[in-house]
């Protein structure tokens, strides 16, 4: 099973025999998400259905099913699938959710972000339906400084910072009908930044101490306010923000990459949506690095290519054929 594409897609047990229910969901589920284990006291009366929508790197998947528990172990967690965060957006029912020791129960209209790399369990009751939200980890940790700190927390849906992609992912399955490959590489866009959001806000809502956190993220607003000003250099990022070129590396040393690399990255993540949009297909590729900040065409090339595995050329072709 693939999720390429940019239609709705949905499997279900109706037409799979009842002691055969749960093992079907698991491989179904597991088709999807990073690998799991499935427990239950019995298939009777087990039931699933799903259904989900490839949004660029962005999953969204509409989960409804009776009791079951979910585990994550060490033994299932391989080299391939430690890309992504997930966003369980609770509809109906509840789920009892554990992570790092952290315990927290989602009830209609709250969620919770996991990481995949390490294990986790879900136990859920009675019936549920949930919404999973599966997001590529490097475009998380690049709008959130300090999100590992916000895995397996209560994030409620009703402020306005969650409210915003509980409403979006619940319209999107609501309403389901094929998406537009033009609106796609908009539409992950959106997605991601609303997810930055609700997260964000529950940040806001913690009493820990976040000074560091706070400047990292007055930081990486003003990278990118001005990243397409090919003259971006930390020396002049750490002026413009009242700290020495030391405390600069240091705040960005707790990250995943360091100031010139986060740069970089955002850089080649603006092109590599400005490549996918159809609006933009008469432009040649490097007039768009140009314009976002990069100085030398062949250092934008080798850039691409070691951070998305593809010549900007050929993904530019991919996805207009993908498109057509």
């Amino acid at each position: 099973m693939t999720i390429s594409g940019f239609g709705w897609r949905d499997l279900s047990t109706d037409a799979v025999a009842a002691a055969d229910r749960l093992d079907y969901w698991r491989e179904a589920t597991n088709s999807l998400f990073p690998p799991t284990r499935l427990r239950r006291a019995g298939s009777e009366g087990f039931y699933g259905r799903v259904a989900w929508l490839g949004i660029g790197d962005v999953t969204l998947a509409d989960i409804v099913s009776t009791s079951v528990e979910v585990h994550r172990t060490e033994r299932d967690i391989g080299a391939g699938d430690d890309r992504w965060y997930e966003l369980t957006l609770q509809v109906e029912g509840d789920c009892a959710f554990s992570q790092d020791g952290r315990d927290v129960v989602t009830t209609p209209r709250s969620m919770v972000l996991y990481d995949s790399r390490r294990p986790y369990a879900m136990r859920f009751r009675g019936p549920y339906r949930q919404i999973s939200l599966k997001v590529p980890r490097a475009a998380l940790r690049e709008r959130v400084p300090g999100v590992d700190a916000l895995v397996s927390r209560l994030i409620p849906a009703d402020t306005l910072p969650g409210r915003f992609v509980y409403d979006l992912a619940g319209a999107l399955c609501d309403r389901p009908g094929d998406l537009a490959p033009g609106l796609a590489p908009r539409l992950e866009a959106h997605v991601l930044e609303l997810t930055a959001t609700a997260l964000l806000g529950a940040a806001g809502d913690d009493d820990r101490s976040a000074s560091g956190h706070a400047l990292v993220d007055r930081v990486r607003a003003y990278v990118l306010a001005r990243l397409d000003d090919p003259e971006l250099t930390p020396l002049r990022i750490a002026e413009a923000n009242g700290v020495s070129l030391r405390r600069l590396y240091e705040l960005f040393g707790d990250e995943d990459e360091s100031v010139a690399g986060f740069v970089q990255a955002q850089r080649l993540e603006r092109i590599r949506r400005e490549l996918a949009d159809p609006l933009m297909r008469g432009l040649p590729i490097a007039t768009i690095a140009l314009r976002r900040g990069f100085k030398d065409v062949s250092h934008f090339s080798r850039a691409f290519r070691r951070r998305f595995g593809v010549s900007p050329r050929d993904w530019r072709a991919g996805r207009a054929h993908a498109g057509s």
